[in-house]
């Protein structure tokens, strides 16, 4: 700073004037002192900022001094020594002042040291009061002091991060102590240069969402130690602002611990659930008050047999689980005691009543409030008795041992301490007592070779350890000689699978070794009968399982040679056939010390698989163990048993699976050796009840005679097969019975092998099959072929005795009209009335029989005189009938009455056989229903003209569509007001190849009756939709004013799919639905009406109309007419042919065109031929014609040519 100039005194006062002014009015105080004259100078605003009047003014720094707060004294006297050496320093002094009401205000003593024009130095300043910053201050500080106690006491960790970089502003001890790293270490740097965070995408969502947020923001994190350990726990933030910069306040809550303890107690609950479950001992928990399961394991199903569902909810006393229920008093008294339940010992009962062993382990526990109880279960039922066994086995083996002489010992090889008993040290040379101490010791009485040898054998059983070994050497003796003695050590590890110890059973075998060297000076003897044994024999030795030898026999039956085999053991030979069997049988040798014909599978060398016995011995070859082994091949006896026992198998499965009643007994006496099942189901009878006694004790023949009669049989024939017999049950009933018998042999005695089966239904099913083969089911009246039967019977006999007969062939006029009306049940009975008629008219001689339908047939044979005069009787028996059925029958409260149309053919007169008498009385019949129905006819020669005339007809028609045969003609309809055509009806016509054309007449029922109308009224509206559309595209008519008619037969309309059919024909032709008119009949009406009004809806809603043609010809117009959704009434041309002539005729047409106006239908009159019938019927209201007045239907081409005077006045 530069040094301050001088100051005129005028002009310092001056100054000083203008700026105390001007601080005055800012309400700050001017000073000014002099500190070598001591004088202080203060402006009124000082005055008032030290509480004092302007009146008393101070004078001396000492006056203000003694106004400032004792303790800030010192300070502000310290600054101001020595100032007046200290030229341009500048002063800022901060103290408390005591006012005149005792409070305290905080001043600021600001000012410069001046150098005056004499060189005098002077301070000049500014007082101003600083009470509310120093409030301020003191509650920031306080602020501070409360944040760095809350940062640092925080008992968790917490850091402070400026929110632009990341880098950390401060951290509180528990982040050092936490984190392993020191504050110094810390501050400066970011969280990612630290490697804090685990997932860096943790760090960008605490920063996203806390970038905007004022409310803290909490987020579970993973942060990494400075040792690289692994944290987890909830991480709180929140955005603060620190000095202008915004920061972010972090607070880390360490739940690493707890996290791993959820994740430990997890695994827990996991690990009891799977040990829970998985267990082999059974685990239960039961309630300890009530002492109710309240959860098993499924070791406690297996055990106890109660599955968890039956157990849980019930005790253990309940369950009678406890042999003595006292036990469980014991168990309470003993967790009562200790605390705990350790290795209880109880008798607990499975559900079956067995019982076991249990050591029962335990404690309480709470669950959900409750004290309750859990349990383990050990059975340990095996282990007890494997432990019995154990003390009987060692009891036995000491037995044993000291009468065999036999001595132990017991080879410690961890500190080489050898262990024998006194029976062992005798044997080896030592005092009879038993032997401690190192094993060089025990032996010293071995031959030199010997000890070598032992040496080698237990060093190599270290080395090897495995199965059992024998070990012979000598010891010898004081008084000279040598004792022989055979020792079998066996190896035993420790944990680590390391040799531990080496035990063995050692034996005087001194008068055994002679007998081998006896038997070995017999050796020879063996040799050639080993040799020459017809059996195959081999010797393999036991060390190494390698053969040894084996005989001729062996190479011939098995194809190895001893070349082939020497050096290796079967092992590695394909020798057995089942490895696992050859384990077996040599641990049986091992434990029996030899096997005596064993069965076995051997392959010999070509691949062929043999049965053998095999009898196996060990013996000993050049000191060495072996095993000396015979076979015997009884693979041909074997495979003759195996087929032996699976035949006894399938006949004894067969015996008594069979549903049949099988019996085997005594062919002499008739005495039950055995039945099956299928014997007592039928006759009723137990086996203990039968068997020892006989069929004629028990009385199960109705005819005593007939065992004798089948064995009589039986010695004739050798077998009896399904002979029908009779036999009795047990309660007496009567059955047919269906035998067979074989003679057969058992243990020598001849017996009778019977099977026996019911046959009692069959026969009465195979009686009513032949009944309803030659009967109707309806009537039971004869059908076709019995009716042939007793035809061609009937022929024959009335030629033999020259009479004659009549065939009088029935149906029944409308019958149909009763089934489709009243239903089948109701035609049913009607046909069983109508049966019952013709049987009481009949004679007895006489047959009446149903061919079908509503066809019966009566056959009346026996007829005397000429052939006039049985005509005439025959007609006497027709009408007498037709008069019978004419009558009415009340059925189901309808009164019907039914007549019929009947044909007869005269026998032998219109035939000499039942197809050409029957074919003639059906001509009969159809020309009768052709005469009005109800009339008798009589076979003629020319009613079989006109048949074959028809057949010929129908089969020609058959042929008429394929080849193109049919067209259409039109006819006109007209309007006679108009004198327009406003629709047309389409006619059928058939052109036969050689006839010419036919009449519709001829023609039309024969379509009808054969079916063939359903072909041909679809090919119909096809056409009829095409050639109208043809029409409508050249412009011959108009949509709006023309209709085409086309008739519909009753057998085509109640086709299931006939709506379907329209549709289809409409759409193919794309005509519209509004021209296309359908003619119906009443017989569609009375068919079935509710069927034909659903059909007219679903046709009327695309636009199809209807009209009722012949409409007044059916007695049932008027009663179906209100439902029937019918658009046109026709009047019918046989009305319409007299109307001018016969006053009824008129009168009619009158009432139809009224009835039609007075239900808004419009009238069509069929047959107008005449003017002055076309004036009637205009006269009555009716205006709509067709006939020959205007047009005889025409074919497509002219009827082009009608419609076009038409178009042309239309045009015009």
């Amino acid at each position: 700073m530069a040094e301050a100039s001088p100051i005129a005194p005028a002009d310092l006062h001056a100054h000083l004037s203008q700026l105390s002014a001007a601080l005055d009015a800012a309400q700050l105080g001017t000073w000014f002192w002099d500190p070598q004259a001591d004088l202080l100078n203060l402006s009124p605003g000082c005055m008032r900022l030290l509480g004092r009047s302007p009146q008393q003014p101070l004078r001396q720094l000492s006056d203000y001094i003694e106004l400032i707060v004792e303790e800030d004294r010192p300070s502000l006297i310290a600054s101001l020594a020595g100032i007046d050496q200290q030229p341009g320093r500048e002063l800022a002094l901060k103290h408390r002042v005591q006012l005149a009401d005792g409070t305290q205000r905080w001043l600021e003593l600001s000012g410069q040291l001046l150098i005056q024009a004499d060189g005098r130095p002077s301070l000049l300043g500014v007082l101003r009061d600083i009470s509310q910053l120093q409030q301020r201050e003191a509650e920031q500080a306080a602020t501070q002091a409360r944040y760095s106690a809350l940062f640092q006491l925080n008992p968790g960790p917490m850091t402070l991060l400026r929110y632009s970089d990341g880098c950390i502003v401060d951290v509180n001890d528990q982040f050092c102590e936490v984190f392993g790293w020191s504050r110094q270490d810390c501050l400066g740097h970011t969280a990612m240069e630290l490697e804090l965070w685990v997932d860096t995408q943790q760090r960008d969502e605490l920063r996203r969402r806390s970038r905007h947020l004022d409310k803290p923001v909490t987020l579970f994190a993973h942060f990494r130690r400075r040792d690289g350990q692994q944290l987890c726990g909830t991480l709180s933030a929140r955005s603060i602002v620190i000095d202008g910069e915004p920061c972010l306040l972090c607070a880390f809550l360490d739940e690493s611990h707890r996290v791993a303890a959820e994740h430990a107690l997890r695994t827990s609950e996991e690990k009891f659930a799977k040990t829970f479950l998985t267990t082999p001992d059974t685990v239960v928990i039961t309630d300890r008050a009530n002492g109710r399961f309240i959860a098993v394991n499924p070791s406690f199903e297996r055990q106890f047999g109660w599955s968890a569902a039956e157990a849980i909810g019930k005790t253990s006393l309940e369950l009678g689980i406890w042999r003595d229920p006292q036990d469980r008093q014991r168990m309470i008294d003993a967790l009562d005691a200790d605390g705990r339940l350790e290795h209880l010992e109880a008798e607990l009962c499975h559900r079956n009543g067995s019982t076991s062993t249990n050591l029962l382990y335990g404690a309480e526990c709470e669950i959900d409030g409750r004290t309750c109880l859990a349990l383990t279960l050990r059975d340990i039922t095996l282990q007890r008795r494997q432990e019995q066994a154990l003390r009987n086995s060692e009891q036995r083996l000491k037995l044993a041992l000291d009468s065999a002489q036999l001595g132990t010992w017991d080879w410690d090889l961890k500190n080489l301490q050898f262990f024998a008993s006194a029976r062992c040290s005798a044997l080896h040379g030592l005092p009879d007592e038993p032997f401690h101490a190192d094993y060089r010791q025990f032996f010293v009485h071995l031959e030199r070779d010997d000890q070598d040898y032992l040496r080698v054998q237990l060093d190599e059983m270290k080395r090897q350890p495995g199965q059992a070994r024998q070990l012979h050497y000598r010891v010898r003796r004081p008084q000279g000689g040598h004792l022989h003695l055979e020792s079998t050590a066996t190896l035993y590890l420790d944990d680590q699978g390391e040799p531990r110890r080496i035990t063995g059973v050692v034996a005087d075998v001194t008068e055994r070794t002679q007998r081998e060297r006896q038997v070995a000076a017999s050796e020879e003897k063996f040799v050639t009968l080993f040799n020459s044994s017809p059996d195959p024999i081999c010797v393999s030795r036991i060390r190494d399982g390698q053969f040894i030898d084996l005989n001729p026999s062996f190479t011939q039956i098995f194809g190895w040679s001893l070349d082939d085999l020497r050096g290796r053991d079967a092992g590695s030979v394909p020798f057995w056939a089942l490895a696992s069997e050859r384990q077996r049988l040599f641990e049986k040798l091992k434990t029996q010390q030899g096997l005596d014909n064993e069965l076995a599978q051997y392959n010999t060398k070509d691949g062929d698989l043999l049965t053998c016995q095999v009898s196996s011995r060990f013996i000993r070859v050049d000191r060495q163990l072996c095993i000396v082994s015979t076979f015997r091949d009884v693979t041909d006896r074997e495979s003759a048993e195996r087929l032996l026992k699976y035949s006894e198998e399938k006949f004894a499965k067969a015996f008594h699976a069979s549903p049949d009643a099988i019996s085997i007994s005594e062919r002499s006496t008739g005495r039950f050796l055995e039945v099956n099942g299928g014997f007592c189901r039928l006759t009723g009878y137990q086996p203990e009840e039968v068997l020892g006694r006989t069929s004629l004790e028990l009385n199960t023949w109705a005819d005593a005679g007939q065992r004798q009669r089948l064995i009589e049989q039986l010695q004739r024939e050798g077998h009896v097969h399904n002979l029908e017999l009779q036999a009795l049950t047990r309660d007496g009933r009567i059955m047919t019975v269906e035998v067979s018998a074989e003679p057969i042999s058992i243990a020598g005695s001849d017996c009778l092998l019977l099977i026996a089966r019911d046959v009692t239904a069959f026969k009465q099913a195979q009686a009513q099959i032949q009944h309803l083969a030659y009967h109707d089911p309806l009537t039971n009246l004869p059908n076709r072929t019995l009716l042939l039967d007793r035809l061609t019977q009937q022929i024959a006999l009335l030629k033999r005795h020259h009479l004659r007969g009549a065939l009088l062939y029935l149906d029944l006029d409308h019958f149909k009209h009763i089934n489709d009306s009243l239903g089948h049940p109701v035609g049913d009975s009607v046909l069983k009335m109508v049966t019952a008629r013709l049987e009481s008219c009949v004679r007895m001689e006489d047959t009446v029989a149903r061919l079908g339908g509503d066809e019966f047939v009566v056959l009346i044979s026996g007829l005397e005189g000429k052939r006039t005069e049985a005509t005439r009787e025959a007609r006497n028996v027709a009408d007498k009938l037709r008069t019978l059925l004419a009558e009415p029958m009340l059925i189901e409260g309808h009164r019907l009455q039914i007549t019929p149309s009947i044909g007869i053919a005269m026998l032998p007169d219109h035939g000499d056989n039942p197809a050409d008498l029957l074919k003639r009385a059906d001509i009969a019949l159809y020309r009768a229903k052709d005469s009005g129905r109800n009339t008798v006819q009589v076979f003629q020669r020319t009613m079989q003209t006109v048949a074959s005339e028809r057949l010929r007809l129908e089969s020609d028609l058959r042929l008429a569509l394929p080849r193109n045969e049919f067209f259409l003609h039109f006819q006109p309809q007209v309007d006679s007001q108009s004198r327009r055509m406003v629709g047309a009806e389409v006619l059928l016509r058939w052109q036969h190849p050689t006839l010419g054309q036919q009449s519709p007449a001829l023609f039309i029922q024969i379509l009808e009756e054969s079916g063939l109308i359903l072909e041909v009224g679809s090919w119909v509206l096809r056409q009829a939709c095409q050639q109208t559309q043809q029409l409508l595209e050249q412009g011959l008519v108009q949509r709006e004013d023309f209709s085409i008619s086309v008739n519909i037969s009753p057998r085509q309309f109640r086709q299931a799919d006939f709506v379907e059919q329209v549709m289809d024909c409409l759409e193919s032709s794309r005509l519209p639905t509004s021209m296309l008119k359908l003619e119906i009949t009443e017989g569609i009406v009375i068919q079935n009406l509710d069927d034909t009004i659903a059909k007219m809806n679903r046709l009327k809603k695309l636009g199809v109309s209807f009209a009722m043609d012949d409409f007044g010809t059916g007695y049932s117009s008027l009663t179906y007419l209100k439902r029937l959704p019918v658009d046109v009434l026709k009047i019918d041309q046989s009305f319409v042919r007299d109307s001018c002539i016969d006053q009824n005729d008129a009168e009619i047409i009158r009432a139809i065109v009224a009835m039609a106006q007075s239900l808004g239908l419009a009238l069509v009159a069929e047959g107008v031929e005449t003017p002055q019938q076309l004036a009637l019927l205009e006269a009555q209201g009716c205006h709509v014609c067709q006939g020959y007045l205007f047009s005889k239907p025409v074919p497509l081409q002219e009827f082009c040519q009608l419609l076009q005077p038409a178009c042309e006045r239309i045009g015009a």
